[in-house]
């Protein structure tokens, strides 16, 4: 009897402790591991870098972005339109996949040519995935099998297109960089991305127009 009283005495205190150890391993675990346990970014890129390295190049160092395809991995672009609540909207997307060598940390950014910025209804045509906050890496056969970039953009109305957009809406400059911090690679590309049916309809009616 003593030892069921001595028992039942001190199982709340030991509940407690347990308690208090999870809490400790999940906060210490939280802020260091994605859901799916992706370290914690520790890399130097933000926003601000990757704007002003890409707009840059693309201002002054056009010479710098290359035209071929990679060879360590699969690049895509393509552009889609659509129309919502009565307006047009121009979404880019570029998509890395079939990783052939390790891409620790991958980081993703694009812009548009310069002149675009007549066309859209937007204060920038920069976009990155720069501010996440933990790393996600591509390796070949391993999970994620690829990791997309997209953003869509109201056009103006088409009496403000002028059709020297047909020239250059499907131009984009992107950059690419993976690796651990004291060997990063850069890659960067000029492509024309791939344009949708949609996209293909809505430029040829610009031409109409």
């Amino acid at each position: 009897m003593n030892s069921k009283r001595e028992l039942n005495r001190f199982f709340p205190l030991v509940m407690y402790l347990f308690v208090i150890a999870v809490c400790l391993g999940a906060c210490s675990l939280g802020p260091n591991q994605g859901p799916a346990g992706e370290p914690k970014r520790t890399d130097e890129y933000t926003l601000n870098s990757e704007r002003r390295d890409l707009n840059e190049r693309v201002t002054k160092n056009l010479e710098s972005f290359q035209m071929n395809s990679p060879d360590d991995y699969n690049l895509t672009a393509t552009v889609d339109m659509s129309h919502e609540s009565g307006v047009d909207r121009i979404t880019y997307e570029i998509l890395v996949n079939e990783a052939r060598v390790p891409m620790v940390n991958v980081i993703q950014s694009f812009t548009l040519d310069p002149n675009m910025i007549n066309r859209i209804d937007a204060g920038e045509l920069f976009h990155s995935n720069v501010s996440n906050t933990h790393e996600i890496s591509l390796g070949p056969d391993k999970e994620p099998l690829g990791l997309s970039l997209s953003r869509s953009y109201v056009l103006k109305p088409k009496a403000e297109i002028d059709s020297n957009i047909l020239q250059r809406y499907a131009d984009m400059y992107i950059k690419i960089s993976y690796g651990p911090n004291d060997q990063r690679t850069e890659d960067y590309f000029h492509v024309q991305a791939e344009p949708s049916p949609r996209t293909i309809e809505y430029m040829k009616s610009l031409e109409r127009d």
